[in-house]
């Protein structure tokens, strides 16, 4: 059974309490600054490019690996990453610039231990999006990207949680997970979709 840990709190203040590398992987999907309706954190563009130079530095520093999911207008935003990944859903479902948009980059940050592993994730499965949240990832996603980048065992870091994917995705994989989000009702969440999800393992093991 994976160790689930969920901290409410500023995931600035809390990652500064890690030690240098202490995660296998840090993944997550920090605010994309447009305008989203989140509980307590205002979506701005001048609040992303706030966010972003505190917590890269952090990401980057407490871990071993990062995949950082940006948005396709945000790439300039950061600066520390070492390479852009990118998930590829080939989906007609979202309206871009210059048409509609089938693919989303994520940055990776540090050292890749599996050197051909390809840095394309084709994932286009539909899944219902998580109900109070305005923007979750699919979870069958992030589980490609843990199976990816981790294994069994090892401990995944989530500094922007929000509804719990990242941890619910850990669990479902037997990898340890640490997440961080300043939300309370959104820790809520995450804690019943992690217990929903250890509770269905239990009833189904693999």
């Amino acid at each position: 059974m994976s160790d689930i840990q969920i901290i409410q709190g500023d995931c600035l203040e809390v990652m500064q309490t890690f030690a240098d590398n202490q995660f296998d992987l840090v993944l997550t999907d920090p605010p994309y600054g447009l305008d989203i309706e989140y509980d307590t954190y205002i979506d701005t563009r001048a609040n992303l490019g706030r966010l972003v130079r505190v917590a890269e530095i952090e990401i980057k520093r407490v871990s071993i690996l990062s995949a950082v999911f940006c948005g396709v207008n945000n790439i300039g935003v950061y600066n520390l990453f070492d390479w852009v990944g990118c998930w590829f859903y080939g989906t007609t479902g979202n309206f871009g610039k210059f048409g509609y948009n089938s693919w989303q980059p994520f940055l990776l940050y540090g050292k890749n231990n599996n050197r051909f592993g390809q840095d394309t994730i084709k994932y286009s499965k539909m899944e219902k999006r998580c109900d109070g949240h305005p923007c979750s990832k699919p979870v069958g996603l992030m589980v490609k990207l843990i199976e990816r980048f981790t294994k069994i065992g090892d401990t995944v870091l989530d500094p922007f949680l929000g509804s719990g994917t990242t941890a619910v995705a850990c669990e479902r994989m037997g990898r340890n997970c640490v997440g961080i989000e300043i939300s309370e009702e959104y820790c809520e969440i995450a804690r019943k979709r992690v217990q929903e999800e250890k509770d269905k393992m239990g009833l189904f093991p693999e």
